[in-house]
């Protein structure tokens, strides 16, 4: 979800940030829900990066003023009948490990305020002998 790394620097934002990804999550995933229920999709086959993407290009549409209840219905049934039909496809034996796909930096880590850090000459490099 893209969480790895947070914007905010106080706790007090980290933790409303949080709290909107999680908001959001399960708005996508209450979506997702009412596309299977409606559509009789299986929910657990669908995409949900597809969905994001989905809302993320509807979202535009769906927010035009202009539209009627009735034409605004039949976007958002347009919607949900495009998010039920991209399904994950099925992958029998498939193996996702969990392991970091971050590496490393070259650089020490900041671990004192900026004015008292000293910068090492081999930026955490062992010397070569």
């Amino acid at each position: 979800m893209g969480m790895d790394i947070l914007s905010c620097k106080t706790p007090e934002l980290v933790e409303k940030e949080l709290a909107m990804r999680v908001i959001a999550c399960n708005l996508v995933r209450a979506l997702m829900l009412e596309a299977a229920l409606g559509e009789g999709a299986i929910l657990e086959r669908m995409s949900f990066q597809g969905a994001v993407s989905a809302l993320r290009y509807w979202a535009p549409v769906l927010a035009q003023e202009h539209l009627t209840d009735a034409r605004h219905g039949q976007i958002y049934g347009e919607l949900l009948y495009y998010l039920a039909r991209d399904r994950v496809p099925l992958r029998p034996g498939r193996r996702e490990p969990r392991a970091k796909k971050r590496r490393a930096k070259p650089y020490q880590l900041l671990t004192k305020p900026r004015h008292q850090f000293q910068e090492l000459s081999h930026r955490g490099k062992r010397q070569q002998a």
